[in-house]
């Protein structure tokens, strides 16, 4: 992440990006969801773990909103995980958002806007 984070800097795009301290939190901090209101892209990374995390499942429902109600431009970036691992939620990607929804608490619409998402990202060309 700090690859990308740096080359949009040096290439003189501000790019907002989350840290470690904000993260620790269950929900989404306010300047996070003013950065993401204010953007007009927004690059998602998606990983294996990406889905084991309530935190980033929270953040891409949030971008996924944005992109749908107020245009926001939504590029996914594969890392080491096929895009129709993300969209069908399967493979090690589908493992960890299964783990992910058996550790936590979260009612039936979260769980159905989160599988909505997946699936939107997952069939965006990035």
């Amino acid at each position: 992440m700090s690859h990308l984070y740096s080359s949009l800097q040096n290439a003189g795009i501000y790019a907002f990006r989350d840290n470690d301290e904000i993260q620790r939190g269950d929900q989404i901090s306010i300047s996070l969801l003013q950065a993401i209101g204010r953007s007009r892209i927004s690059i998602v990374v998606l990983s294996t773990n990406y889905a084991n995390s309530r935190w980033c499942m929270l953040e891409l429902e949030k971008i996924m909103e944005i992109g749908r109600t107020k245009g926001l431009v939504v590029v996914p970036v594969f890392y080491e995980v096929d895009p129709s691992e993300v969209r069908h939620q399967k493979g090690q990607f589908g493992e960890k958002f299964d783990d992910l929804l058996s550790k936590i608490s979260v009612d039936e619409s979260t769980k159905s806007n989160w599988k909505r998402d997946l699936i939107d990202i997952g069939g965006i060309a990035g």
